[in-house]
C-alpha cells in the first residue's frame, strides 16, 4: 500500500498535468500505483488537493468488455467534480481535453445519504434511496501517454477517467422501467456509432450502484445526499473528432447531448 506521502506526491503530479494541460508517461516507482487501492489512495489525495466539490460519483470497467480492456476483475470508483457535472444539450471545449471520447450510461441521483457502515447495502436499500433517474453521457478523458499499457490502477488514480458528466432530462417513472432491458443507440454527428443496454453493467444499472455504495464504504467513503451517480458505459468507448455532437438515444427513456466545440 502506498504511504500518505507517497499518495499526496503522486496527485500533486497529476493536477500539476491538469493545470499544464499535459499528459504523463507514468509516476515515479516511489509513487507509482500497483492496486486499485493504491490508485485510490491518489484519488483521495487528488481531491483534497484539488479542493473542488464533490457532485456525485462514477463508476468505470463496470461491463465485462471494460474489465477485460483494462486487466481487471472488478470495477473501480472515480469523482465527479461539480464544475463538470452538466446538463443536455452540454458544449464542451475540445480543446480542454486531451482526447474527445464518449460513453452513453444510466445516472441515478440520491434522495438520502449512504453513509459508511459494517453491513452491506442491499437493492432495497439502493432503490429506496434514489430519486431520480437520468439518460446520461460521461465523457472520458485521462492525463496519460497510454495509460492502457500502465493498466487500471493508474486510471483509477487517475480519477477514473472522468472528463465531466451530462445529464438528460430525468425519467419519467423509472422505477416502472426495466433498465437492464433497456436499450440505447449513440450516434456521433448523425451515424449511428454504438449500441448496447443496461444489461452490460453487472446485468443492471442498479446493481452498479449498490457494487459502489459497498466499496465506498469499506473505504470509510460515504454517498451524500443529492449525489449523482453515473452506472458505467453501456456502449463501450466511442471517439469523437472536435465539432463534432454526439447523442445518446435512449428511446422512451429520453435522449442526451454533448457538442465537442472547435
Amino acid at each position: 500500500m502506498l504511504s500518505d506521502t507517497a499518495a499526496r506526491t503522486a496527485a500533486e503530479l497529476l493536477l500539476k498535468a491538469r493545470g499544464d494541460h499535459r499528459r504523463l508517461e507514468r509516476l515515479p516507482p516511489e509513487c507509482t500505483p500497483q492496486t486499485v487501492d493504491d490508485g485510490m489512495a491518489i484519488q483521495n489525495a487528488l481531491a483534497e488537493l484539488w479542493g473542488l466539490e464533490v457532485a456525485g460519483w462514477k463508476v468505470g470497467a463496470a461491463s465485462r468488455a471494460a474489465m477485460e480492456m483494462l486487466r481487471t476483475d472488478e470495477p473501480f470508483p472515480g469523482r465527479v467534480f461539480a464544475p463538470y457535472l452538466l446538463r443536455s444539450p452540454a458544449t464542451v471545449a475540445a480543446a480542454a481535453l486531451h482526447k474527445c471520447a464518449v460513453e452513453c450510461e444510466f445516472a441515478f441521483r440520491l434522495g438520502r445519504a449512504l453513509p459508511p457502515r459494517n453491513a452491506d447495502y442491499g437493492m432495497d436499500d439502493i432503490r429506496d434511496a434514489v430519486t431520480d433517474a437520468y439518460p446520461a453521457i460521461e465523457l472520458v478523458n485521462d492525463y496519460w501517454v497510454d495509460g492502457l499499457a500502465l493498466g487500471a490502477a493508474h486510471f483509477v488514480a487517475d480519477n477514473g477517467s472522468n472528463g465531466a458528466l451530462v445529464l438528460g432530462d430525468p425519467i419519467g417513472a423509472w422505477r416502472e422501467r426495466d433498465l437492464a432491458a433497456a436499450a440505447v443507440t449513440l450516434t456521433v454527428d448523425g451515424e449511428d456509432a454504438a449500441t448496447g443496454s443496461g444489461a452490460n453493467v453487472l446485468g443492471h444499472p442498479l446493481n452498479t450502484l449498490v457494487w459502489l455504495a459497498n466499496d465506498l464504504s469499506r473505504r470509510g467513503i460515504g454517498l451524500d445526499e443529492g449525489a449523482v451517480v453515473t452506472t458505467g458505459s453501456m456502449t463501450g468507448i466511442t471517439p469523437c473528432r472536435p465539432g463534432a455532437t454526439a447523442v445518446g438515444e435512449f428511446g422512451p427513456a429520453g435522449t442526451v447531448q454533448v457538442t465537442f466545440e472547435e
